[in-house]
């Protein structure tokens, strides 16, 4: 167990150290970055204090910031709070903390922030639940948790696609030891348990894919004209469908309230 968990935190740190595209020209990520921003934009509002732990390259770092957002980033590269430092080019309120999601849980006042957010990070690191209830505890009361996680059928599409049979059936019985992902209900549950309001539960890329993802030979927004992007964005944010195939989406959005 030491060792798996060991091993997703080295490949965890190397991705941070040596990120494989531009989150800002990559074609498909300014895709999904639409698709994220469709949710999160309402609760950017000027004055109220945000923390993005694991900030990266500033994807709502720096949206945030330029609307008057108090801003605490935090995430293990130091690079990338030059990189936002130079987007918002002094015209926002950011505080950087080179430091991990542990130690933001430890160091951080608790009931201080009007909106935690937190994307892409938590299925890399163990016991989803206990981190979304520390999470919702540096909340102030109606404040807002946003997190995104793997679903169970992200990494099912993927093994079968590599013909990878035997981690494929450790994922249906949610038993793999190097990723964790959740159902849309099981997410319902740690929701409920963090003591938080679900405001909503979404899909973001429902149908598509870049790199070695699954879905990739469906459908890659790097590799489609703007109507067609268009096209399927009207497919990935139809309720209905959200509802049928949630479970295969490559992130879960989830927003919760602070009761």
């Amino acid at each position: 167990m030491l060792l798996n968990f060991t091993r997703r935190v080295l490949n965890f740190a190397r991705y941070r150290l040596i990120p494989p595209h531009n989150m800002f020209t990559h074609k498909a990520e300014q895709f999904y970055f639409e698709e994220y921003n469709r949710y999160i934009s309402p609760y950017l509002v000027k004055g109220q204090t945000m923390l993005d732990i694991g900030c990266q390259m500033g994807r709502f770092t720096i949206p945030a910031a330029l609307r008057g957002v108090n801003v605490v980033a935090t995430d293990i590269r130091t690079s990338y709070f030059r990189f936002i430092s130079k987007k918002i080019n002094g015209k926002g309120n950011v505080e950087f903390r080179h430091e991990t999601l542990e130690q933001s849980l430890k160091s951080l006042p608790k009931g201080h922030f009007d909106v935690v957010m937190c994307l892409e990070l938590l299925y890399n690191l163990p016991d989803p639940a206990q981190n979304l209830q520390k999470l919702a505890m540096l909340l102030k009361p109606g404040g807002v948790l946003i997190t995104s996680h793997r679903s169970p059928g992200y990494y099912l599409f993927r093994f079968i696609r590599e013909k990878n049979y035997e981690a494929a059936n450790l994922i249906l019985q949610a038993k793999h030891p190097d990723y964790n992902a959740q159902t849309v209900d099981e997410l319902k549950t740690l929701c409920l348990q963090s003591d938080l309001e679900l405001l909503q539960l979404v899909p973001i890329g429902l149908f598509s894919g870049f790199g070695s993802d699954a879905f990739s030979g469906i459908a890659n927004p790097a590799k489609m004209s703007e109507q067609n992007k268009l096209a399927l964005s009207r497919f990935e944010t139809n309720h209905d469908l959200s509802q049928m195939f949630g479970n295969s989406a490559r992130y879960n959005l989830m927003i919760g309230r602070q009761k």
